[in-house]
Formats: structure tokens, C-alpha cells, sequence
């Protein structure tokens, strides 16, 4: 693919005017410019990244941080305060349910409408126009008013014909989450054919795990600014951060590390952290055989007085993400030794009953008061990578249970 950005933001910012009380409204609207200024609130402040051809961009972020503003300003719908939106190619959205819909018209009516929106000709829709039908699975409904159809059915329509328009750069704004699953598997797809075909995609989610697997880098936005770009594992776990972190402040609040290769993304606070996780056995390679057991030694500090009960967790994860198998160990079992001046080790015996492939570890330091009630000290994402190797594959998946294929009996 080209290294040409398609899409270049820079500086983008949108503020919009804001009273501080129905009043001074009421005032400007009378008094025009001679009336209170309003105050001007901003839902995105000096956003800049690019986009590639044929990559992936997720967008992620709580309610209210900017994704939504920030596709529209992109798609067009919106109007910057500053800054600069350069698209080289056409560009297609999926928004907000509804939009640039005529409910009263019928699917067919709507799909030459919309066409028209993206600035394709009459002729370039229909003849495409078979082939959006077919992919919406509308069946008889297409001939109906559009105000007749669930929101389920409108996604249908959108996603059919925003993805046939062939765009250089496609805008997805949670559409996939309103759809069954089966079309959501069929829109995902699409959308990786319109990769191979060169297409790029800006993809706002609420599914971390869709965000994890099928974009090639993501963004996180919190109150109108990037706080976390890049690969999109670290960026995921930021968001994590926010969302632990919202509502918590002074002593018992979390800080962030920014991801390392030695340290991986990290959380912290100031009533205990992890300080070293090894995985040991004899030799220094880091690929192990399938089936193979290590033990993993976790050691760090606590603040013994502010910890009532402390436990840690092993996770062992997948290239993409997956938790595949953990473990806890508790102090309240004996199974985390702490010292009078408050370090602490425990160790974990797992065997490695796992595909080919690479995997880490997700390290979780607790305090642990019920198995649903706990409150996270330290958190290390994405450490002590190692590969698993095999001579043949004997079983399917990403974990090996021991099943067994039985001779079938006589008929």
C-alpha cells in the first residue's frame, strides 16, 4: 500500500458557544452582539493524526469524548473551529442512525439517494444496485418506506450501500453494534475486502476486543483530546485506565505508565506495585514446546496497613488479546508470601498447553475482598512475550483440554 496518508487531520478543534444560564441566551438573542458572550466549549480540541491506505484506525473513548464530533467533522457534516480536515479520495460514513435518510421514501428510493450524496452518477448505482440489495437482506422490505424498518434493517441498508460506493475512506460510527450477529459477522467481511482493495477505514467502537483485531493502530479521546495512540493493545488499556480511574481521586487513585517494550503498558498506585515477573525454567529461550510447564514468579511491595486482602493474578493472552488461562493466588490462602516490611512473592505452575503462536502475560495486583469485590493497586499488560512451538498439530483452537476421538460402536 501507499505510504500517501488518504486522510491527514491536523489541529482540528470544535467549539461550540455554551450560556452558563437560559438567561443570557434569551439576552443574546434580543440584544444580538450587544448581549452577554457566551462561553465556548469545546468537544474537540487540536486532534491530529493520518491515516494510510488500507488501514484500520479505531476510535475509542467514553461518552462524551469526542467521536462522534470528530467523524462528522471529518465526514463533512460538521464545520471546524480550526484546524484542517485533507482527504485524498472519496469518502463514505455510516453515522447516526437515520442520517441522510428520507423516511418517507422506500429502500430503492433511498439507495439512488444516498448515491447521489456520495456523487455517483445515477448509472454507477444501478448498476450496483443488485448487489447492495443482495448484501442488505431486506428481501420484500426494500420496496417499503424506510420509516417502517427497525433500526436493525436501517443499518442493513446503510452499511450496503456505503460499503458498494467502493470509498477510499469508509467512517463507521458503532454501526456494527445495532445489527444480528450473523450480519455483523458479514459486515466485518466487507470491510476486510475493502482492505485488500486498498480502502481505508475509520472505525468509533465500543467493542475493545473488535477494536483489538481488526484495526491496524487506534486512538483513545478523552474530553476532546488524544491522551493515547499507537498499536491498539496499549491504547485499549488506557481507555481501561480511564474508565478504573473516573471516579476515583487523591490517595487511592491510579497513575498511568506509558507502554515500553521491557515494561508493557502498566498501571500503578501508591499501596502496593509489582516490581519483576519472570517466567523460569531451565534454559534462556524464550519459545517453549507445547505442553511444557514453567512457573511464573511475580515479586513486588505492599503497604501492608492499607491492604486488607492482597492477591495476584497471572493471565496468559493471545497475540490479539485473548485471556486464554489465569490464576489467583491469595494471601488469605497462604499462597502469597509477605514479608515484615512488606514485599511479596507468589508463583504460579502453568503448563503451556497452547497452540503455535506468541503470548504474554497480564499481571494484576489486588486487593481483594470478596471474588467480586476487589480494587486494582498495579496492573502490567503485555509482558514477558514468549513463543509456544510444536513438532505436529494434534488438536484445534488456541487450548489443548486432552480430548480424545472414540472409535465410533457398531451401528
Amino acid at each position: 500500500m501507499s505510504s500517501e496518508p488518504v486522510l491527514a487531520v491536523e489541529g482540528l478543534t470544535k467549539c461550540y458557544p455554551a450560556h452558563d444560564h437560559p438567561k443570557q441566551r434569551l439576552m443574546q438573542l434580543l440584544l444580538g452582539r450587544r448581549g452577554p458572550a457566551p462561553t465556548p466549549r469545546c468537544a474537540l480540541r487540536d486532534v491530529s493524526f493520518s491515516l494510510r491506505r488500507g488501514e484500520i484506525l479505531g476510535v475509542i473513548g467514553p461518552n462524551g469524548a469526542g467521536k462522534s464530533t470528530l467523524l462528522q467533522l471529518i465526514a463533512g457534516t460538521l464545520r471546524p473551529t480550526a484546524g484542517s480536515v485533507h482527504i485524498n479520495g472519496r469518502v463514505t460514513a455510516l453515522l447516526e442512525l437515520g442520517a441522510g435518510v428520507d423516511p418517507e421514501m422506500t429502500g430503492v428510493e433511498n439507495i439512488f439517494l444516498m448515491g447521489t450524496t456520495y456523487g455517483l452518477p445515477r448509472e454507477a448505482v444501478e448498476e450496483r444496485l443488485a448487489e447492495i440489495i443482495r448484501f442488505s437482506e431486506l428481501g420484500t422490505f426494500i420496496d417499503s418506506p424506510v420509516k417502517t424498518y427497525s433500526s436493525g434493517m436501517f443499518v442493513r441498508l446503510a452499511f450496503s450501500v456505503s460499503t458498494a460506493m467502493e470509498p477510499d475512506i469508509l467512517i463507521v460510527d458503532e454501526a456494527l453494534s445495532v445489527g444480528d450477529v450473523g450480519f455483523q459477522a458479514k459486515c466485518l467481511d466487507r470491510l476486510e475486502q475493502l482492505i485488500d482493495g486498498g480502502s481505508s477505514i475509520l472505525l468509533a467502537s465500543h467493542d475493545l476486543q473488535l477494536i483489538k483485531n481488526y484495526c491496524t493502530e487506534a486512538i483513545c479521546l478523552d474530553h476532546g483530546e488524544i491522551v493515547a495512540s499507537g498499536n491498539p493493545e496499549p491504547v485499549v488499556e488506557r481507555y481501561y485506565f480511564l474508565m478504573r480511574t473516573r471516579n476515583q481521586q487523591g490517595q487511592e487513585s491510579l497513575t498511568w505508565s506509558a507502554p515500553n517494550p521491557e515494561a508493557g503498558v502498566r498501571f500503578a498506585s501508591d499501596r502496593g506495585a509489582i516490581e519483576s515477573v519472570e517466567i523460569k525454567r531451565a534454559g534462556e529461550s524464550v519459545s517453549f514446546q507445547t505442553g511444557e510447564e514453567v512457573t511464573v514468579c511475580v515479586r513486588g511491595h505492599l503497604e501492608p496497613a492499607r491492604c486488607a486482602s492482597p492477591a495476584v493474578s497471572v493471565m496468559l493472552r493471545d497475540v490479539r488479546g485473548y485471556n486464554l488461562y489465569g490464576l489467583t493466588a491469595s494471601a488469605d490462602k497462604s499462597q502469597v508470601r509477605i514479608s515484615d516490611s512488606g514485599t511479596f512473592e507468589s508463583r504460579f505452575r502453568i503448563p503451556l498447553n497452547f497452540a503455535v503462536g506468541h503470548y504474554s502475560l497480564t499481571v494484576r495486583l489486588e486487593d481483594r475482598r470478596t471474588d467480586r469485590i476487589m480494587t486494582l493497586l498495579d496492573k502490567r499488560v503485555g509482558i514477558c512475550g514468549f513463543s509456544v512451538e510444536a513438532p505436529e498439530r494434534t488438536f484445534l483452537g488456541s487450548v489443548n483440554l486432552f480430548g480424545q476421538v472414540l472409535e465410533p460402536e457398531n451401528f
